[in-house]
């Protein structure tokens, strides 16, 4: 889900910064007489920190690109030519292309920054709305099937489930510290993705091994360290619930894929 979401999202926002410089340039060609070139370039310029803010360093470095040659083609004489006879303008087309290719890249890393703060806050939402579900005394099966939504949501599992021992399968493991056993793994932008066959997340009752929540992740989804780690402290408080549950509520839980 949020690979395929991410995907859309950047093909909007390269489109934008492909031909928003295009269109700008256009529309800026009744003012060429009337306009310096070097101010005509500066609002291209903002055309690729525009483009940069909403789709990051990849719509920005195209953006920097197609301004380049937007004026080029539609502000330098002679006109709607690839050719410029002044030096000036060729001076001009060089400086924005580089100035483009700068403010693109600071506009992406503060994007992502902003990006990144927003990720972290809602994860600590996350670990809040089910310390809320324990703390107000939810049925251990409310417990599980929100510890579930979360996971679901922050490694975008295809499917997750609680197993309780005996184990009928052996899968890879995620260790406390978020790393998941094997030799290799799938590597994409941001993390890896999780073993195509499952991983095992542990739950702990008081230090005893109980049971495991059984992650399914869709291989277009790079899931990052923090993210692991995130998905271990809310198996310990699925942990936590099933420690202060009777012995009846943890064994007639809903179990499996099936459930």
């Amino acid at each position: 889900m949020r690979r395929r979401e991410v995907a859309g999202s950047t093909g909007i926002s390269l489109a934008i910064g492909g031909l928003a410089p295009i269109a700008v340039g256009a529309l800026l060609v009744p003012l060429r007489d009337e306009i310096d070139n070097a101010n005509l370039a500066l609002i291209l310029v903002l055309v690729v920190v525009v483009a940069a803010i909403l789709g990051g360093r990849a719509a920005g470095a195209l953006a920097a690109v197609t301004s380049t040659l937007a004026f080029d083609f539609f502000l330098t004489k002679p006109f709607l030519s690839a050719r410029i006879d002044s030096a000036d303008d060729v001076e001009t087309a060089l400086i924005l292309l580089a100035v483009g290719l700068l403010v693109g890249e600071v506009a992406a890393r503060g994007r992502r920054a902003r990006r990144d703060h927003e990720a972290a806050a809602e994860n600590v939402f996350r670990v809040h709305r089910v310390a809320d579900d324990i703390a107000h005394g939810a049925p251990l099966a409310a417990v599980l099937q929100q510890v579930r939504t979360e996971l679901l949501d922050l490694l975008g599992l295809w499917d997750c489930w609680l197993e309780l021992r005996p184990f009928s399968w052996v899968l890879p493991r995620m260790d406390r510290g978020g790393t998941v056993e094997g030799d290799e793994h799938e590597w994409l932008d941001g993390g890896f993705v999780l073993p195509r066959d499952g991983v095992e997340l542990p739950v702990f009752d008081r230090g005893r091994e109980v049971g495991r929540l059984v992650l399914i992740g869709d291989p277009e989804v790079a899931v990052s360290l923090e993210e692991r780690v995130l998905a271990v402290a809310l198996a310990d408080q699925l942990g936590i619930a099933m420690a202060m549950a009777g012995p009846g509520d943890v064994d007639g839980l809903a179990v499996g894929p099936d459930r």
